[in-house]
């Protein structure tokens, strides 16, 4: 069997798309996951990697760590998930999609290992495992400098869970309620889950959590023997500015080395290993500065521990221009503004509202929404309502990603936007003419949000 077109790839990752019921199974899929790997020749431990975990903000922290890295003129990988484009955004290299050509070549390579574990004890690798197989398969054999890796979900039991070498650094972002069906209820559970991409001797830098997620957090480091940073405002990192263009802050970060290996943050009197001031980020919103200093303390690590100086001219150039799709974009649009933001929980949408009141004071929108099922709608509603003007509820159902997934009936919305005395909506179809419309009439800026699933099916109207 040969693959020859980008369509039959995808065509052919459709049919390895789980039904719901088979699409968390615990340590089986882990299992499974390590034994592709195993049949691929473990790759992903021929390279760096830096694992990236956490509730909100993972897809960002990977996109800037991987921008920085470039930026110092290093090869790097990128995987992420889900895609709003195009397929080929979980396999970046150098953050650019891959040819179809090369895409095909490598898959081409690994297709017969899938086959051949069709018939195996742990059945064939799941879209989500073939894509993240890949993904290691080809940064290992494009010898990528760096491989920077979002978990899919959790991360004791991810796809991507299986780099056993000492020099990983894992990332975490902010720990918060999420996936509570598969993840556990508690924050105490999901940290647990989260912090189980921490293996022996590697590096870990955190976004400062609750008091019981550091906790645990440090217990894991200690139980791994693995080094540790929290990343904290005003001792890390301090906000100058946030406008409808620009996110300006300051950046500080040290740290030193006992001969016992055990790493320690200095008192803040100390020398700083480095110090940036009046950084520009080109992501909007307050929020995106924790998941920038994750990138810029791991950046600054690497150079400490591979060898190499930071070009920090090239560093600050790399983050006033980036973008990243979903995240806050803002687009003038006549008079108004069009408003995208893929927030989908609680944690999210409560910063994405926090930071549109920044930008936008005493401002009222237009939203289009939608929520995937199982997300606790009714509060991120009560985040929404009091600066909605008015609410058209659309829906989305996805054929071209890991899961089945579907959105939340816009009837069962309006329901609770009753009981919330809030009678301003419109129930509307995905469609480009609904959608084209609402953004032509509406009189006010429009946001667009609920789901990156829901922003995917709409970007090819825009």
């Amino acid at each position: 069997m040969q693959i020859k077109t980008l369509a039959q790839f995808e065509a052919f990752l459709k049919t390895r798309i789980p039904t719901r019921e088979a699409l968390f199974v615990g340590e089986i899929g882990l299992k499974r996951a390590k034994h592709f790997m195993k049949l691929l020749g473990n790759p992903q431990n021929q390279i760096k990697v830096i694992h990236v975990a956490g509730t909100s903000g993972k897809g960002s922290t990977a996109h800037l760590t991987s921008r920085l890295l470039q930026s110092q003129g290093f090869r790097v990988g990128l995987s992420i998930s889900p895609h709003i484009f195009d397929i080929r955004e979980r396999i970046q290299i150098d953050n650019q999609l891959p040819s179809e050509k090369l895409l095909l070549k490598y898959f081409n390579q690994i297709l017969p290992v899938i086959q051949k574990m069709e018939t195996c004890r742990y059945g064939g690798p799941t879209y989500f495992e073939i894509l993240v197989g890949l993904a290691y398969h080809i940064f290992a054999q494009e010898k990528m400098d760096y491989a920077v890796i979002e978990t899919g979900l959790g991360g004791r039991l991810d796809g991507t869970n299986t780099v056993s070498s000492k020099n990983k650094i894992c990332l975490l972002t902010k720990i918060g309620l999420d996936h509570t069906e598969i993840l556990g209820n508690t924050i105490p559970e999901i940290t647990k889950e989260k912090v189980g991409i921490i293996q022996s001797q590697n590096t870990v830098i955190s976004n400062g959590q609750s008091v019981t997620s550091n906790q645990i957090i440090i217990e894991r480091c200690k139980e791994k023997n693995a080094l540790l940073y929290f990343i904290k405002p005003e001792k890390n990192y301090k906000l100058s500015s946030s406008t409808k263009t620009t996110t300006v802050f300051d950046f500080k970060f040290n740290f030193n080395q006992n001969k016992k290996g055990a790493w320690h943050q200095l008192p803040t009197t100390a020398f700083f290993w480095c110090h940036f001031e009046k950084i520009k980020l080109g992501l909007i919103g307050a929020h995106q500065i924790e998941n920038c200093c994750l990138a810029l303390a791991c950046l600054s690590i690497l150079a400490d521990r591979d060898k190499f100086k930071i070009d920090e001219s090239k560093m600050r150039s790399a983050l006033q221009k980036i973008s990243i799709p979903g995240r806050l974009e803002i687009r003038k649009v006549g008079n108004k503004f069009l408003i995208i933001d893929g927030a989908h929980n609680l944690q999210k949408m409560t910063a994405f509202v926090t930071s549109l009141k920044i930008i936008f004071p005493q401002q009222k929108f237009d939203f289009i929404l939608a929520f995937k099922k199982g997300k606790d709608f009714q509060k991120m509603s009560r985040l929404i309502l009091p600066i909605a003007n008015h609410v058209f509820l659309t829906g989305f159902s996805t054929s071209n990603q890991d899961g089945p997934w579907n959105s939340i009936a816009s009837a069962e919305i309006a329901k609770h936007f009753k009981k919330e005395k809030f009678a301003n909506f419109s129930i509307v179809k995905n469609n480009q003419k609904e959608i084209h419309s609402i953004i032509k009439q509406s009189k006010k800026s429009v946001v667009l949000t609920g789901s990156l699933y829901l922003i995917g099916s709409v970007y090819k109207y825009l």
